[in-house]
């Protein structure tokens, strides 16, 4: 990977965008490269880019610490409150945005661009960085935000961390780490290496080989409690036995009771079937009652049937009779409008005339005045024109006199100005003379400020290093009394340690054998067995007495059917009786019917012989005549038959509707119980579905038909519950001893923790304060250096001051106020500037205004005469116009031609409209005279077809009537209008007429069927009877107590068979159970034994409860590695030195081959030994972390203070061998003056001008 351009933009100290290309010169050729600047000036800020643009993270916040809560009163009122470890802090104080950008390319050619971003919103928050990755070669893409960390994984090579140990170089660290003790040489070559995974393994083979074998012991234990309920061979086979015979006496016991509760339900079918024939009879005989009660209706109902193809013609009479009247009456109103139409029309065509004699009389008139309105529209426009023409004269005059006041106005004020001029260049001159005195220091101003800059800048780094090297020597001071005071605490907290062990072990061993998961399971399991099994007997009792109560309804809903079915039958009977009745009751009462009416009666009085007939009209009856002595005899009988028939229906009726009346109320009362019945069920169908949750307590408890033994499936259950009660609370009992042991377990484990790390912190604290004492004292030495080459700087630049600035007392200003000072150079310097520009802008001026007089003078002579010709042209024309208004007066008077020939056509425009309007209205009166005209005539016609037709109906309707009363009862107009005016709805007469009828014939139908139910119900083989007895009452009620009490003796002996049975399937269960359950233990039991036994050898070889194990193994192989590889880069670098690692240890030593190949101690290097060797460490370390990854960029941010010549000739020479045999392209970032003035070119960062902290990145 190479690094061709980086791209920085108000980060830190640096402001602006500011730009570093390694593919420009001097850059790209050079191999070696130094990146230089003042503390703070942002040398590392342009590592911090790289890594931000890259992986938006930066070295700097490494390790730092986040705070919980920001002070926002704290910060600045433009700079947003943000966490210590956030990359957002980079952005540089009071910028809006900041944003920086990478250019690189790797070993497969493919160029990228990398870029990172971050805004201040207008609330005064940070934006989310924004991250860019995008492909420049050898294709143009642009990659998706969410796969952005991968794409710059797979461009680089490298994630974050091999990044920073590979193109970033650690030799800093690695000379911390050459430095420090034993103890902490781990921690160190941990951070360095990355191998904190190796004690995070170690612990997880710790916690998985104890995890095993505690789960090995809960298996074993679980299997010997499963053990427990195995029965012996012998005694298993007893059991078997047992079980044989009491489910045979089972059997035969269901039997009996099966064909006892059959005869006891055919009993109550019976009776329920009798009930329902005698329900039926009762509903036959009420339907035989209505029907006879409407057959009058039913009567005249046929009539109007007979009658009905006589209606469409009696409503088409009835309609004409109206239309003729209707007729008339129009007739005589369209004959009075008529009338007044001829009027109308005779007086409209008189205005008509009149209004056409006064139209031509409005066109003569026209004609005669054309000629001057003509001519007056000629002099209209002509004066219009030149009314035009003097207004354009009118405006020129006027403009040309503004032209001239202004020329006037432009020469005054030119003059004016020119004296002005004249004056200011004057006064000008005699202040240049008094400023030429400092001449000299007007022309180099520039570089004034910048060694006042300098100067400041300089004073300022060398007071702030005087108060620092104060600061440091009281830290130095103050670290060595927390030293003291940390070792002081370490020692008190090692006792309090050893004492809650020696507690700790205690408890432990009163635990020891128990398993905290197992009795948790065991006490929860066994109150969720106990509430379950509380939970089952309530709903068992709910279940049996649900049975019981469906038993009871049902035998009730049996009774209550036998009972309908009598009543039924005795209804089919009555029905059947008066079916016969109301027919002979029918021919009889129409046969009375006719004889008795009235018309009948009356023809037959003036039937007599000789004498037309009034139906037929003929002379001669020969029946009649023949019958007359026996009528009055047939009369008298049928009149007997007919009263007794009605009595005898009347009477049946009555039988008949007392038996629906018994068959409704057994019905409701069936019903209801039917519903209670429903309910009862419903209700027994849930808790049998709710106890469907409670089968898996007992395997018996999956049979919960009304067949099961009740009392035994009670007993059950409460031995069931005693024995889970013990059991629960034993098993509570011994989770509470173990949870209290448990519990001083965990508080002591918890103060051994705490205590644990508060000596963790504390030895990190006091290696934190010896380090930090290390760096204070090493940091003071180098502090002491930095005052000693300020101090040298700033008389070297007060030297070259003093040369320069010729203001007395120059220095004394600037100690007291050196921005007054710079403030009265400033303004020196631009009065001087701005003097002698006023001078010679003064003198350009002069040259331009006088030309400028000059030629506004001859613009004045030559606007005057402008002036005077557009006065005389003005006046022309206003004489003109005088002339042409005084003819138009002379025709028109104050009028005008226009008005005239509007006035004269409005009148010709008015006559011709009102003609207009008096034509059409004679029109439309014509029309309307017209129209009155034929509907007259329409009308009268209408009437005469209607008579015609009228007529025509009515002997159509006679004919009709005649020919009717040949088949019928004579038929008169005043009777059929009787029948079609009749307000009831003959079709709803007609529909109840047919329901009753249909209503008959179902309750016949039901009689038949309740007859037939209850024949089969004497033909089935369960009837407890051989024979039917005569008195079925007594017979039943003697039968069913009997079935009763030995139905009940019955399932007394299946419940105790029953409970029996369940109590040896039960022991039965329990065996086969825990058998099976044994047998499926014993491969997860040897799985487990496998498990621990290999856990248990992981643990020997790499297992510890800190990883500690593990972790040295791994960093003593790590560390002889990366020794190896740092001996490579020696060979290379420094011939002279190798290193050397104890085999097993994190020891190192340097063999010195200019020394006979000492061992020598790292603790005896120099300042330039120590170097060479941390590089070396950090190029090895880079190559492990880039593997076969070629970095073609390094940059070594070196760290350590100033060297004497020896350590920096050492120091430049392998630096230089690093150039040549690495290939690498290596920057230096060098805080020293020493290193700085060695390495060319070098990326400067200057401050900027003004003091605001910024500085400029200059390649040189």
């Amino acid at each position: 990977m190479n690094i061709e351009k980086i791209t920085l933009n108000n980060l830190t100290a640096i402001e602006g965008e500011q730009v570093i290309d390694f593919t420009a010169e001097p850059l790209r050729s050079a191999a070696l490269f130094a990146i230089t600047g003042d503390t703070g000036s942002g040398k590392s800020t342009i590592l911090d880019a790289i890594c931000l643009a890259l992986y938006n993270k930066a070295p700097r916040f490494e390790g730092t610490e986040r705070s919980g809560k920001v002070d926002a009163s704290s910060d600045a009122a433009d700079t947003p409150a943000l966490q210590a470890g956030n990359v957002c802090n980079l952005l540089r104080r009071g910028r809006k945005s900041g944003s920086c950008a990478v250019v690189f390319s790797n070993e497969r050619g493919e160029r990228y661009e990398a870029t990172w971003s971050v805004k201040v919103t207008s609330g005064g928050k940070f934006s989310s960085p924004k991250r860019t990755l995008t492909m420049l070669a050898p294709r143009k893409e642009q990659f998706d935000k969410c796969d952005l960390a991968e794409a710059v994984e797979r461009a680089v090579g490298l994630n974050y961390a091999q990044f920073t140990r590979t193109v970033l170089l650690a030799q800093n660290s690695f000379a911390n780490f050459l430095r420090a003790k034993q103890a902490d040489k781990a921690v160190l070559l941990e951070k360095l290496t990355g191998t904190e995974l190796y004690g995070a393994i170690g612990r997880h083979i710790f916690e998985g080989n104890r995890d095993a074998a505690e789960e090995l012991a809960r298996l074993e234990s679980e299997r010997r409690g499963v053990l427990h309920d195995r029965m012996e061979p012998l005694q298993l086979q007893e059991e078997e036995e047992r079980e044989r015979l009491l489910s045979s006496r089972l059997e035969m016991s269901r039997e009996r009771q099966t064909l006892l509760e059959r005869q006891t339900d055919w009993m109550n079918r019976f009776q329920e079937t009798a009930a329902m024939v005698a329900q039926h009879e009762t509903q036959y005989a009420e339907a035989t009652k209505a029907c006879v009660a409407r057959r009058k209706e039913e009567l005249e109902l046929e009539r109007y049937d007979a009658v009905a193809d006589m209606q469409p013609l009696y409503r088409e009479i009835t309609m004409r009779q109206k239309d003729i009247q209707s007729f008339k009456e129009k007739g005589t109103d369209a004959t009075k409008q008529l009338v007044l139409a001829e009027q109308n029309l005779k007086t409209l065509a008189t205005r008509r005339d009149v209004l056409h004699e006064r139209t031509a009389d409005a066109e003569r008139q026209l004609q005669i005045r054309q000629p001057a309105i003509d001519r007056g529209h000629t002099l209209t426009g002509e004066i219009s024109a030149a009314r035009t023409q003097l207004e354009k004269a009118e405006t020129q005059l006027t403009a040309a006199k503004a032209n001239l006041e202004k020329r006037h106005n432009a020469l005054a004020a030119k003059t004016e100005q020119l004296e002005t001029v004249r004056k200011e260049m004057e006064n000008r001159k005699l202040h240049k003379q008094s400023l030429s005195v400092h001449r000299l220091m007007y022309e180099k101003f520039d570089l004034i400020k910048d060694k006042l800059s300098l100067l400041y800048s300089e004073s300022m780094r060398n007071a702030e290093s005087h108060k620092k090297q104060a600061e440091l020597q009281r830290r130095r001071q103050d670290l060595k009394e927390r030293i003291e005071k940390a070792e002081k605490n370490r020692h008190e907290n090692e006792g309090r340690l050893n004492a809650l062990k020696s507690e700790l072990l205690i408890h432990r061993q009163s635990n020891s054998g128990r398993d905290s998961a197992q009795l948790q399971q065991r006490a929860a399991s066994g109150k969720n067995k106990l509430d379950a099994l509380k939970r089952a007997a309530v709903i068992w009792k709910h279940i049996s007495e649900g049975y019981a109560a469906l038993d009871e309804k049902q035998a009730l809903c049996k009774r209550e059917e036998n009972e309908l079915t009598r009543h039924q039958q005795r209804r089919d009977r009555l029905t059947l009786e008066l079916k016969a009745g109301e027919e002979a009751f029918s021919h009889i009462s129409t046969a009375y019917t006719l004889s008795s009416s009235e018309n009948i009666v009356r023809l037959r009085r003036q039937l007599k012989e000789g004498t037309a007939c009034p139906v037929c009209g003929g002379t001669h009856h020969p029946y009649h005549t023949e019958t007359e002595q026996h009528l009055g005899e047939l009369l008298n009988n049928l009149s007997k038959d007919y009263e007794t028939m009605r009595e005898k229906v009347e009477k049946q009726r009555a039988d008949l509707a007392a038996a629906g009346e018994d068959i409704a109320a057994s019905r409701a009362r069936l019903e209801s119980e039917h519903r209670a019945w429903e309910e009862l069920k419903r209700r027994q169908e849930a808790d049998v579905a709710e106890w469907q949750d409670c089968i898996h307590l007992d395997p018996s408890f999956a049979d919960c038909s009304p067949t099961v033994n009740r009392d035994a499936r009670r007993m059950t259950i409460e031995l069931l519950l005693a024995g889970i009660s013990r059991e629960s609370e034993e098993a509570a009992r011994e989770l509470e001893t173990f949870n209290f042991h448990q519990q001083q377990i965990n508080g002591l484990n918890e103060q051994i923790a705490s205590l644990d790390d508060v000596m963790d912190r504390e030895d990190t604290l006091l290696s934190k304060l010896r380090t930090e004492d290390k760096i204070a004292k090493a940091s003071l030495e180098d502090l002491q250096q930095i005052i000693h080459i300020s101090d040298r700087s700033c008389s070297q630049l007060y030297t070259d001051l003093d040369e320069m600035i010729t203001l007395s007392g120059w220095f004394t200003e600037w100690k007291n106020n050196a921005d007054g000072l710079r403030l009265r150079l400033t303004r020196l310097h631009e009065d001087w500037m701005h003097t002698c520009a006023a001078i010679d802008e003064a003198v350009r001026s002069e040259t331009i205004l006088s030309e400028e007089i000059k030629n506004i003078r001859q613009g004045v002579t030559e606007e005057e005469s402008h002036v005077t010709a557009c006065r005389e042209s003005r006046d022309g024309v206003r004489e003109e116009i005088h002339r042409k208004e005084e003819e138009l007066q002379h025709l028109f008077g104050d009028g005008n031609p226009q008005s005239e020939a509007t006035r004269l056509t409005a009148a010709i425009e008015n006559a011709r409209t009102e003609e207009h309007h008096a034509a059409t209205e004679c029109e439309k009166a014509q029309t309307a005279k017209d129209l009155w005209a034929g509907r007259c005539e329409n009308l009268r016609t209408a009437h005469s077809d209607a008579r015609e037709r009228l007529q025509q109906l009515r002997r159509e309707l006679d004919t009709l009537i005649l020919r009717f009363n040949g088949d019928h009862t004579p038929l008169s107009f005043s009777e059929l209008d009787n029948l079609f005016t009749d307000s009831r709805d003959w079709k709803v007469l007609r529909n109840e007429l047919k329901k009753l009828r249909e209503e008959k014939l179902l309750a016949e139908s039901r009689l038949a069927r309740s007859r037939k139910m209850l024949s089969d119900l004497q033909a089935e083989n369960v009837c407890p009877f051989e024979t039917m007895p005569h008195h079925l009452d007594e017979a039943f009620r003697s039968t069913a107590s009997s079935l009763e009490a030995e139905l009940k003796k019955t399932r007394e002996e299946s419940a105790l068979t029953e409970t029996q049975l369940a109590a040896c399937r039960n022991r039965l269960m329990l065996h086969r159970t825990c058998v099976e359950r044994a047998e499926k233990m014993e491969g997860e039991l040897k799985k487990a034994e496998e498990n621990a036994h290999e856990w248990e050898r992981l643990n020997t070889l790499f297992g510890s409860a800190d990883g500690k194990k593990l972790r040295t193994l791994a960093q003593s192989h790590t560390f002889h590695r990366l020794v190896m590889h740092a001996n490579r880069h020696l060979e290379t670098l420094a011939p002279r030195y190798e290193l050397y690692n104890r085999p097993g240890t994190l020891l190192l030593e340097v063999i010195d081959r200019y020394m006979l190949d000492t061992h020598r101690h790292v603790s005896s290097l120099s300042g330039g030994e120590t170097f060479v060797v941390s590089l070396a460490l950090a190029l090895a370390l880079a190559s492990l972390s880039a593997g076969t990854f070629h970095i073609g960029s390094l940059f070594i941010d070196e760290g350590f203070g100033n060297l004497d010549r020896e350590s920096l000739e050492l120091v430049m020479t392998t630096l230089s061998n690093l150039e040549t045999t690495q290939g690498r392209k290596v920057g230096v970032i060098s805080h020293t003056e020493q290193i700085r003035q060695q390495i060319a070119p070098q990326i400067r960062l200057v401050p900027r001008p003004g003091g605001a902290g910024s500085s400029q990145i200059e390649v040189r």
